[in-house]
C-alpha cells in the first residue's frame, strides 16, 4: 500500500489643422485603416474557452479543484490544460511554477480514476522538467513518480521489490529533508520507504534515513507525523530485533488523531500491514493471519480494487510459505479474479477516459484557436498603436509646422508692414520737400526735358523724384495697360531718360511697377472693411495683374508670403479687438 498526494489655443487653429488633415489623402487613408482595425479588434470572441482564458492561474486552480471535487474530471483537466499551455507562451517563473503544479494535478487524475499509468507518468515527467529548472515541488514530484512506477509494476508484473521505485522514494525523502516547506512529503516518503522495506526485508538499506528522521525537528502540525514517528521507531526496533517493542509502537499508530478522516482507512491498512510484516518475521502465523483478515475487511469496505489485489496477493504468498497449498490455491484464484476485475474496470475507465480526452482535445483545440486569434488581436492592437502613434506624430509635426509657418508668416507680414510704413513716410517726406522747394521759388517750375545723352547723378535723382511722385500719386499705375511711355508722359520726361533713371537704381520698369502694385495689394488686403469681400484674384486684378498666377508668383517673391497667407494675418485693429474680447 503506497501513499501519494492528489489533489485653442483657438478654434481657428483647430479648423486649420482639420482642413490640412482632410486635404492630405495619405492621412485620411491612415485614419480609415485605424478605424477598420479598431473595429475588428473591438469584436468580442464568444468561444466558451474565452472565459477560462480570462481567469488567472490561481482562479483556474480553484475552479479545477471544484470540478475535481464534483468528479467533473474533463472540466478539471481543461482548467489544468489552460494553465499548462500558458507556460509554453509566457515563460514567466510564476507561469512555469503553476504549470508544474497543473501537470502534477493531472497525473493525480489519470492515475486513480483511469489507471492510466503511462499518461500519468508523462505528466509527471513534464512537471519534473519544469521543476528542475525552477527548483519547485521536486519532492512532491519524486514521491508521486515513485508511487506511479511502483503501482504500475505491481499490477502488471506482480508485487515484488522494485529498486527504481524504492530509490525514487529515497530521493524524495532526501530532497524534502533539505527544505522545511516539504515536511509533509518527508513524512509520506519515510512511510512508503519503511513499509516497502519491512515487506521485503530491506530495512538495512534505509538505516541512515530512519536515524535521520528520528533526529529531525518537524512542525507538530504536519499531517501523519505521529503515524510516521511510531512507524519509524518500530522499524528501528525491528533492526535491533526488538519485535515486542516494535509491535507496541505499531499498535499505537492505528488511532492517530492527526490523520484526516478520509485518509484513515488507508492508514489503518498500512498499520495492519506493518503489524503483519512484524508477526510474519516473528513466525506468529495466527497473529499475522489476523492482521491480513483485518486488511481484507478494510479493503472490501473501502472498495479499492488495488488494495484488495494486494491483500489477496499477501495472503496467497503467506499460505504458500506456510505450506498450505489448498489455501494458497484458493487465494491465487481470488487474486487472479480480482486482477481480471481490475482489468475490466480499467477497460471501463479507459472508455470513460477516451470521452474525457475527446472533450479535452476539443477544448485544447478551441483554446489554441482562441490563443491564435488573441495573438492576431494583439498584433492588430500593436498595429493600431503604431498607426495611432504615427498619426499623433503627424499631428504634432503638422501642428509644429503650422506654428512655425504661422510665426514665419507673421514675421514676414510685420516686416512688410514696416516697409509699407517706411514707404509712406518717404513719400510724405518727398512731398514735403517738394512743397517747401516750390514755396521757396515762389512759382511752379515746369519740367525740363533733356536730350538723349547720358545723365549725371543729379539729373538721375531729379528724374527718379518725378517717377516716384507719379508712382505714389497716380492711380493709372494699377491699370493693366500701364506702360513705360505712359509713365514718362506723366513724369514730363522722355522714355529713355525715365528708363535710364530706373535702370540706374538696379531695377527695370516692370520690377518697379510690380513693387508698387504689390504694396498697394498689401494695403488693400489690410483694409478688410473695404476689400474683405474680394477674392485674391480680384485684388490682384484691381492693382493691375492680368492673371492670378503672375500675381501670386510676384507677391510671394517680394513679400515672402503667398497672397492667401498674407490675407489671413490679423491686422493691428483685429488684434486689438481680440485682446479686448479676451
Amino acid at each position: 500500500m503506497k501513499l501519494y498526494k492528489h489533489r485653442s489655443k483657438s478654434t481657428r487653429i483647430m479648423n486649420e489643422l482639420i482642413t490640412r488633415l482632410i486635404v492630405n489623402r495619405q492621412i485620411c487613408l491612415l485614419l480609415l485603416i485605424v478605424w477598420a482595425t479598431m473595429s475588428i479588434s473591438a469584436s468580442a470572441y464568444t468561444m466558451p474557452a474565452d472565459r477560462l482564458m480570462q481567469l488567472s492561474n490561481q482562479q483556474l486552480f480553484d475552479k479545477a479543484q471544484a470540478h475535481w471535487d464534483k468528479i467533473q474530471l474533463d472540466s478539471a483537466l481543461i482548467c489544468y490544460s489552460v494553465i499548462a499551455n500558458r507556460a509554453e507562451k509566457r515563460q514567466t517563473v510564476n507561469d512555469m511554477k503553476y504549470a508544474a503544479g497543473a501537470y502534477v494535478a493531472m497525473a493525480n487524475i489519470y492515475l486513480p480514476n483511469f489507471f492510466d499509468y503511462e499518461r500519468a507518468m508523462q505528466c509527471i515527467l513534464k512537471a519534473e522538467q519544469i521543476a528542475l529548472k525552477y527548483d519547485y515541488i521536486l519532492a512532491d514530484i519524486y514521491e508521486l513518480k515513485a508511487a506511479i512506477d511502483y503501482e504500475k509494476n505491481c499490477i502488471l508484473q506482480g508485487f515484488a521489490f522494485y529498486p527504481q521505485s524504492f530509490e525514487m522514494f529515497r530521493k524524495s525523502f532526501s530532497y524534502s529533508m533539505q527544505r522545511k516547506r516539504c515536511q509533509t512529503i518527508t513524512v509520506l516518503a519515510i512511510i512508503n520507504m519503511t513499509t516497502t522495506a519491512l515487506e521485503f526485508h530491506k530495512l538495512d538499506l534505509i538505516r541512515d534515513e530512519l536515524k535521520a528522521f528520528q533526529n529531525m525537528v518537524l512542525n507538530d502540525t504536519v499531517r501523519f507525523l505521529n503515524f510516521a514517528r511510531h512507524q519509524n521507531a518500530a522499524a528501528l526496533h525491528v533492526l535491533n530485533l526488538q519485535h515486542d517493542s516494535a509491535l507496541n509502537e505499531l499498535t499505537q499508530i492505528k488511532d492517530c488523531l492527526d490523520i484526516p478522516v478520509q485518509s484513515r482507512p488507508t492508514f489503518r491498512m498500512i498499520a495492519h500491514e506493518n503489524l503483519f510484516f512484524v508477526y510474519r518475521d516473528m513466525k506468529n502465523e495466527q497473529a499475522a493471519l489476523h492482521e491480513l483478515d483485518l486488511m481484507e475487511q478494510i479493503a472490501n469496505e473501502q472498495g479499492t480494487i488495488i488494495s484488495i489485489i494486494e491483500v489477496l496477493w499477501l495472503k496467497r504468498e503467506f499460505y504458500a510459505t506456510m505450506g498450505n497449498a489448498a489455501m494458497a490455491e484458493k487465494y491465487d484464484l481470488l487474486y487472479h479474479k480480482a486482477k481480471d476485475q481490475f482489468m475490466a474496470e480499467a477497460k471501463v475507465a479507459k472508455a470513460d477516459e477516451e470521452k474525457v480526452l475527446f472533450r479535452l482535445n476539443e477544448a485544447n483545440h478551441e483554446i489554441k484557436e482562441l490563443s491564435y486569434k488573441q495573438r492576431i488581436q494583439q498584433t492588430e492592437l500593436i498595429a493600431v498603436a503604431v498607426v495611432a502613434i504615427l498619426l499623433l506624430a503627424l499631428l504634432v509635426l503638422a501642428w509644429l509646422n503650422h506654428r512655425r509657418t504661422k510665426e514665419k508668416n507673421r514675421s514676414l507680414y510685420l516686416q512688410n508692414q514696416q516697409l509699407l510704413a517706411n514707404a509712406d513716410r518717404m513719400r510724405q517726406m518727398r512731398q514735403e520737400q517738394e512743397r517747401q522747394a516750390q514755396e521757396a521759388l515762389g512759382t511752379f517750375t515746369p519740367a525740363v526735358k533733356y536730350g538723349r545723352g547720358r545723365m549725371e547723378g543729379d539729373e538721375i535723382a531729379q528724374v527718379m523724384l518725378k517717377v516716384e511722385r507719379v508712382m505714389d500719386e497716380s492711380e493709372e499705375i494699377y491699370s493693366a495697360g500701364f506702360s513705360l511711355d505712359r509713365l514718362a508722359e506723366l513724369a514730363g520726361e522722355t522714355e529713355s531718360r525715365v528708363s535710364q533713371a530706373i535702370n540706374t537704381s538696379g531695377r527695370k520698369f516692370y520690377e518697379l511697377l510690380n513693387e508698387y502694385r504689390v504694396r498697394e495689394a498689401c494695403r488693400r488686403m489690410d483694409d478688410k472693411a473695404t476689400y474683405g469681400g474680394l477674392t485674391i484674384e480680384a485684388i490682384g486684378q484691381s492693382v493691375g495683374f492680368k492673371n492670378r498666377s503672375h500675381f501670386v508668383t510676384t507677391f510671394k517673391r517680394l513679400t515672402g508670403l503667398s497672397p492667401s497667407a498674407y490675407f489671413k494675418q490679423p491686422s493691428k485693429t483685429e488684434e486689438a479687438n481680440q485682446d479686448k474680447s479676451t
